[in-house]
């Protein structure tokens, strides 16, 4: 196979990073071993699994073996010419916390996975999407927009605090779904106010 001399990756492992960021970027979460192999038409999860190992080995990624889509994106290492976006604050992935903070710096992201020009990062706080592969401490990448599908893993502003959760519609009612059975969802009636701030795109974790 060949090589990225940029990164050392061999073709194949330059086409399973691709499928990652572009599945993050799509649904906000990371594919299964199961979706990995399916998608490349691989027989077993094995093959996804050594591949994993390999891209964390060359520090693009990280990934915990044993947790459900437990692959984060190594901030600063997928490429030479970084794209600083601003990291603010903390996100409550719990129950919602005060509305986002001040900038405290900036974060170097590959422009080439993360292309979109309104973006900046929030850390997590919080365990309620860690079924998402969310967990306390990651930093979430944010596409700044005002509207969502059913679905997406959104920052929202409810009563002016900020939350991260999975949005859904009941009827009239917007859901803000958590993805772990012990935090309750929070619905949001037409005497909450609600801003949506932006849709995640991505997730990192730094190694």
């Amino acid at each position: 196979m060949a090589t990225d001399t940029r990164r050392g990756l061999t073709e194949r492992q330059q086409e399973v990073l691709d499928f990652l960021t572009d599945t993050m970027a799509r649904g906000g979460r990371p594919p299964t071993l199961r979706e990995i192999a399916a998608h490349f038409g691989w027989a077993s999860d094995n093959a996804a699994r050594q591949h994993l190992r390999l891209l964390r080995q060359k520090g693009v990624i990280a990934y915990d073996e044993g947790v459900a889509r437990g692959i984060r994106l190594a901030p600063g290492r997928a490429g030479a010419d970084l794209r600083e976006v601003s990291l603010v604050g903390r996100v409550a992935a719990g129950v919602p916390l005060e509305a986002i903070e001040n900038i405290e710096g900036t974060l170097g992201v590959d422009p080439r996975l993360f292309p979109e020009q309104d973006v900046f990062a929030l850390r997590v706080r919080g365990e309620s999407m860690q079924d998402a592969g969310i967990r306390d401490g990651d930093i979430a990448l944010i596409r700044k927009q005002q509207e969502a599908r059913e679905g997406d893993i959104v920052i929202a502003l409810v009563n002016d605090e900020a939350t991260l959760k999975r949005y859904a519609r009941q009827g009239e009612t917007v859901v803000l779904r958590a993805e772990n059975p012990v935090y309750p969802d929070l619905e949001v009636t037409g005497r909450d106010s609600l801003e949506l701030i932006g849709v995640v795109i991505g997730i990192m974790r730094r190694l």
